[in-house]
């Protein structure tokens, strides 16, 4: 299964800045001073990462930061993660925002009360409403910053298409430096490709050196309102101790209060956390499991009380929150008598990512490098880098798995494993209170080479490294290592899966070659060099954020049956459709994917990879391979002589058409024309789907060296005059296999 790029982000690590978010508790009061609420409407800001001393000021439901606040030289920034913040529309409208505005104005122009404001040409609309409010407002040109004195703040939206080009935002940035303020709105998150480097994000070049910047993975949680000022404000406490109490009366309010507690901050937070773990011992413990799952709306507090302690999780201080309860259960315990340890290793910090285009495949996502170390849960985790690391995009995780539960209804486990903070200094600490394995994110585009850390706190975890981890090391010793997961990693691929999977795997060399060779295999169908790019990772969880299993980085799998047969070597060997259709997703590209086959040319990996490394016969492969089934589909497609692409061009319909091309030509022409749009200059990329599916037929016939055209038009696949034209001096494919199925060549 393929993920949408939404909850794509959404699976990926959560990542949340150093939570030093009362670092600069005077500044922050001043801001929301006045709370209420906001509510966003149908806009969706994205998230930004805060390094200490800058300081969160809004956060959705989830702890996403969407506003910040930071200096950088002599002045002051606050950034807002939605185009819309410096607006005049539906947040301005608002009483409770507006006054965190002004705040925010007053205190990036170090002033008491309204001063002259610079706009630029982005943020002209804002000059009305700031004046009707008491402000001088005028539109100025960032060249001119430098030659008026009178301007105390600029407003600018720092987004392409805003009219910037890089004289501007070093205009902009170097009156910030030199003591002028500046406001920042910006939407992130639809411009992760055209960045790969988000730090020349333009919002990120003017916040560079304020500890503020725009991230381009995630999405704000809209749903609830976001909550202003939540340092004073002790009704969620109450409602704890009311909660605690086994008060019964008016529980939906109590609760409802209760639910802005993980938004307290400073010495209420940490009352706050005190009160949450005697209330959810005393109200189970809450411990989700296969065979008692939590369902959602059954018990509004044991929702809540999991919501809270998962925000908590993400947001507090390390070692703030306790060991929740379920842990124990899941991800699982740590043995009391694990040494705690203190590790040095040496980490590649070289990165080149996976392969452009393939969003299935999660290209943007940084690589995981394992480390061997499990997190007790609720220990502090230490890591020291050397300074060449720090501010580079790394981050330390524990958990092996980001995938969130939101869309599911019935949780066997907390909706959220994994942590992630940004390395910002050369000592890093964090903590995770479900525990997990312990890895470093190395960004795309990283090219530091090996570089020494050190890591303090973990406990071993198996961790099997084909061609250098001894035999009689993993069989006598590492196997036996006491982490309740474990890892192996080979060429191509590093498998996670908990410890009871690996204790009696004797030797893990037989199938970790195996997978190497099917990652290989699959590459080589893409026309890719796989030892050019990232290690896959496959995780299996006790309940994947999507379907069965999902595609992405990491590929996900449900724990058991699946896990089991991914470390058995005969199993194995009997090839996976499953596990072949997921990495067939991650080699997937954009500029070739036909209306609807999000879930179709996938499969084409599967058919290639059981055709390459088993004796089964095609139709044996699957059941929808059958050539009864097939044939079966065909004509339920055809029904009364008329393909119906809109509705009926699905996954099995249209693997179908693909296959017939390739049982018709082979699969070199599929090859060569992957291998040509791997290769293809930007300016010759399809703009939009007409020309994806123009230029599709294009290439393939021209490697298959006849026209295909009359093929694909007899399944209804839009195609315009331009496939005619380019495709005139090649013999048609007359006799194609449904040529008698309907009248539509």
């Amino acid at each position: 299964m393929t993920l949408s790029p939404r909850i794509i982000a959404l699976s990926l690590a959560v990542v949340l800045p150093l939570p030093a978010v009362w670092a600069d508790e005077p500044s922050l009061r001043k801001i929301t001073a006045g709370g209420g609420e906001l509510n966003l409407g149908k806009s969706v800001p994205g998230p930004i990462d805060v390094a200490p001393p800058a300081f969160a000021i809004l956060e959705d439901a989830e702890g996403m930061v969407i506003a910040a606040g930071g200096k950088s030289g002599k002045g002051r920034a606050v950034a807002f993660s939605h185009g819309g913040f410096l607006l005049a529309n539906e947040f301005v409208a608002q009483k409770s925002y507006f006054t965190v505005l002004q705040n925010a104005l007053k205190w990036a122009a170090s002033a008491e009360a309204p001063v002259t404001v610079g706009l630029h040409g982005s943020t002209s609309n804002l000059a009305p409403v700031l004046e009707k409010a008491g402000w001088k407002a005028e539109v100025i040109s960032p060249g001119d910053l430098e030659k008026r004195d009178d301007i105390a703040v600029y407003c600018v939206v720092g987004q392409p298409g805003r009219g910037m080009v890089e004289a501007d935002l070093a205009a902009i940035q170097k009156f910030l430096k030199s003591g002028g303020g500046v406001l920042v709105s910006a939407t992130p998150w639809p411009f992760g490709n055209q960045y790969p480097e988000f730090e020349k994000f333009p919002g990120n070049v003017i916040l560079a050196g304020s500890g503020l910047q725009f991230r381009a993975n995630g999405y704000a949680n809209g749903k609830r309102p976001i909550l202003i000022n939540r340092l004073t404000d002790d009704s969620p406490i109450r409602a704890a101790e009311e909660l605690l109490s086994g008060n019964t009366e008016n529980r939906a309010n109590l609760i409802k209060d209760f639910r802005k507690g993980p938004f307290l901050r400073g010495a209420n937070q940490e009352k706050f956390i005190a009160i949450l773990e005697k209330l959810n011992r005393k109200t189970g413990p809450i411990i989700p499991t296969r065979k008692q799952p939590v369902e959602l709306g059954k018990d509004p507090l044991v929702d809540a009380i999991i919501e809270a302690e998962t925000l908590l999780n993400l947001k507090a201080e390390p070692g703030k929150m306790y060991a929740i309860p379920a842990s124990a259960d899941y991800p699982g315990a740590v043995p009391d008598d694990a040494v705690r340890l203190t590790k040095s290793l040496t980490i590649d910090a070289k990165y080149k990512g996976w392969a452009t285009g393939r969003n299935a495949g999660a290209w943007q996502a940084k690589e995981m490098r394992s480390t061997g170390l499990y997190a007790p849960p609720a220990g502090v985790i230490e890591v020291t880098v050397p300074e060449s690391v720090v501010g580079k995009g790394f981050e330390v995780t524990i958990g092996a798995y980001g995938g969130g539960l939101n869309n599911r209804k019935k949780w066997p486990r907390y909706p959220r494993l994994q942590r992630s903070v940004p390395i910002r200094e050369t000592e890093t600490r964090i903590s995770n209170a479900l525990g997990g394995l312990i890895t470093i994110r190395v960004p795309r585009g990283a090219d530091l080479g090996d570089q020494k850390i050190t890591i303090k706190g973990g406990v071993a975890a198996p961790y099997f490294v084909l061609g250098k981890t001894s035999v009689e090391d993993w069989k006598n010793t590492i196997r036996k290592n006491p982490a309740p997961w474990a890892e192996m990693e080979s060429d191509h691929i590093i498998i996670a899966l908990t410890s009871d999977h690996i204790r009696d795997l004797e030797d893990p060399t037989a199938v970790m070659e195996l997978w190497d060779k099917y990652l290989e295999t699959a590459a080589e169908f893409a026309q890719l060099e796989r030892g050019s790019y990232r290690k896959e990772r496959l995780v299996f969880d006790r309940l994947p954020a999507a379907g069965w299993m999902h595609s992405g980085y990491p590929v996900a799998a449900h724990s058991g049956g699946d896990s089991a047969v991914a470390v058995n070597f005969e199993k194995l060997k009997a090839g996976s459709w499953g596990f072949f259709h997921e990495y067939g997703h991650n080699h997937q590209h954009n500029l070739w994917a036909l209306p609807g086959t999000g879930e179709t040319t996938c499969n084409l990996w599967s058919v290639y990879l059981f055709e390459k490394h088993t004796d089964k016969p095609r139709g044996e492969t699957h059941g929808a391979m059958k050539p009864l089934r097939r044939k079966q589909v065909r004509n339920a497609y055809f029904n009364k002589d008329k393909a119906n692409f809109k509705e009926k061009w699905n996954v099995w319909a249209a693997l179908d058409t693909y296959l017939l091309v390739q049982e018709e030509f082979g699969w070199e022409p599929f090859k060569k024309t992957f291998a040509e749009y791997n290769t293809l200059p930007r300016e010759q990329w399809p703009k939009g789907q007409q020309e994806i599916n123009d230029q599709w037929v294009i290439r393939l016939s021209k490697h298959c060296g006849k026209n295909l055209a009359p093929f694909w038009r007899a399944w209804n696949l839009p195609l315009t005059k331009k496939v005619d034209e380019a495709l005139k001096d090649l013999p048609t494919w007359e006799n194609h296999p449904v040529a008698g199925y309907g009248k539509n060549q």
